[in-house]
């Protein structure tokens, strides 16, 4: 990838970022489809043996699809042909690490280039990643680099001033940007909630339990009353940062380290709406369970992550939605 060549940045958290294998509930090495670089293809044509075998069997090759590059060809339940039966990669215990191809190297990484440095965090698609962020009750800071007073710097700054509640914060920054509350998709009531709902609904789904949280919001049949008290709940739980830091990941990853302002109103209203949306259906955990764990909040950033994050076309359709809202108002 080159990212050798430059000064890679990160994300203090993401140190400790260790893949879980076997252990993971959503594999990665399900339902995607693997697309192998041409350096790997080309050493994988080269082994030999059994694993030999099963690798040119199991790959279909460019000539073979109207695909660019040749990929994975997936089993049943849309499983890695290399995945045994302990969710553990054959590749790896037969070849060593080195012997994959790029994506399953980089995978959750994502990078993007920044002037004179690469940034580089761990998307929440991968549950591991989400539990990092979501465990961090620090203020989350970049190593590797001093943050150089920027717009998106001061983004960042506002954002994690403790002193205020997390909503002042968030005006606080719409006041950096100069959008006026009243023109701030913020999803703040429940027929803004309802709104996403039916929207998030008419998106492509990957997963059938994302419908059921969709319906949750398409229903919004939370009081104030009821966000009153998860509130209440997070705070007493010490676990009110969580928000703080799903809005610092949003921001950070679909934001360049050197914004033009409308470049930043827009990713910065995508984030906070995206937080008010997992915001209100912890609440909902909360409300039907009397609590709500942290693995629930990994697993609803890790959902929203893979359903949203990591398709272009919605994110896409996301902005231009807000967009057009705005337009309106």
């Amino acid at each position: 990838m080159g990212n050798e060549e430059k000064r890679i940045v990160m994300p203090d958290y993401s140190e400790g970022f260790r893949c879980i294998a076997g252990k993971c509930r959503h594999s990665c090495c399900i339902g995607w489809e693997i697309d192998i670089d041409e350096k790997t293809y080309e050493k994988y044509r080269t082994v030999s043996g059994p694993i030999g075998e099963k690798l040119r069997a199991c790959i279909c090759a460019p000539s073979d699809s109207e695909e660019s590059l040749p990929h994975f060809i997936l089993g049943d339940n849309e499983r890695c042909p290399f995945l045994n039966s302990e969710n553990l990669c054959e590749l790896i215990l037969g070849l060593g690490e080195d012997s994959l191809c790029e994506i399953c190297t980089e995978h959750p990484r994502f990078y993007k280039n920044c002037s004179g440095h690469l940034e580089m965090g761990y998307g929440l698609c991968c549950e591991e990643a989400a539990r990092l962020l979501l465990s961090h009750s620090e203020p989350v800071r970049l190593i590797g680099i001093s943050e150089n007073g920027g717009l998106r710097s001061e983004i960042f700054s506002l954002l994690q001033e403790r002193t205020n509640s997390l909503d002042a914060r968030i005006d606080d920054i719409f006041g950096l940007l100069s959008v006026s509350p009243s023109r701030a998709v913020l999803a703040s009531d429940a027929s803004d909630i309802s709104h996403w709902g039916a929207f998030l609904g008419e998106l492509e789904r990957l997963d059938p339990a994302w419908d059921i949280e969709i319906g949750k919001l398409r229903s919004a049949s939370l009081t104030r009353e009821d966000l009153a008290s998860f509130d209440a709940y997070m705070e007493k739980e010490g676990r009110a940062f969580e928000y703080e830091n799903l809005l610092w990941y949003l921001i950070y990853r679909h934001l360049t380290d050197d914004p033009l302002i409308d470049e930043a109103t827009l990713c910065v209203e995508f984030a906070v709406l995206s937080v008010k949306l997992l915001h209100y259906l912890g609440a909902c955990k909360y409300k039907e369970n009397g609590a709500f764990a942290k693995d629930e909040q990994v697993e609803l950033a890790r959902m929203f992550s893979s359903e949203i994050e990591y398709s272009d076309e919605n994110v896409d359709l996301i902005y231009d939605h807000i967009f057009d809202l705005q337009e309106s108002i």
